[in-house]
């Protein structure tokens, strides 16, 4: 009896996937994203936002977000810090500005969409926010008020780990 019970546990142990989940405006959506292993990944929803890149007096180039029309969505790859390595905080965000009246999108060379990628790390020389200029996006409606975005690009200007998205969330 008792090594049934313990070959129904394992059973069940391997049987069991956990499914992830991130939030966006207080709503659960799944995640189709495959995130590195040595980091967190997110993705938020950003209602009546416009999405812009400014340059500092130093020539540093940042993201900024201001009030506007359109709907930014914001994925953002943060990556553990190393313990005993002071300065070792990295992290990758994707800005994609859409707008909320206009939700079927196929952009196969980023032309008609506003997409940006910002790394910031202490990376000297290779941190900043760029626009993304070559990549395929296309955003597609699900169900009522739920649509999957996917996104494969690539910039020239820094080094980067995240090159593709595919989030499914809601409006």
């Amino acid at each position: 009896m008792r090594v049934l019970y313990i070959i129904v546990l394992i059973f069940v142990s391997f049987a069991c996937k956990t499914n992830k989940y991130i939030e966006t405006e207080n709503k659960l959506v799944k995640s189709n994203n495959i995130c590195p292993e040595d980091g967190i990944c997110t993705f938020n929803v950003i209602k009546n936002k416009v999405y812009s890149i400014k340059t500092d007096k130093f020539g540093n180039s940042y993201s900024e977000l201001l009030e506007g029309k359109n709907t930014v969505l914001k994925f953002e790859y943060k990556r553990n810090e190393q313990d005993g390595i002071q300065d070792s905080s990295y992290k990758e965000i994707i800005y994609i500005e859409i707008n909320s009246n206009e939700l079927n999108i196929t952009d196969l060379n980023l032309k008609n969409t506003t997409v940006g990628f910002e790394r910031l790390c202490f990376c000297r020389g290779q941190t900043g926010a760029y626009s993304v200029l070559k990549g395929i996006l296309i955003l597609t409606k699900i169900r009522e008020k739920e649509y999957n975005l996917v996104l494969n690009f690539k910039i020239k200007e820094v080094p980067q780990i995240i090159t593709a998205i595919n989030e499914n969330f809601e409006l």
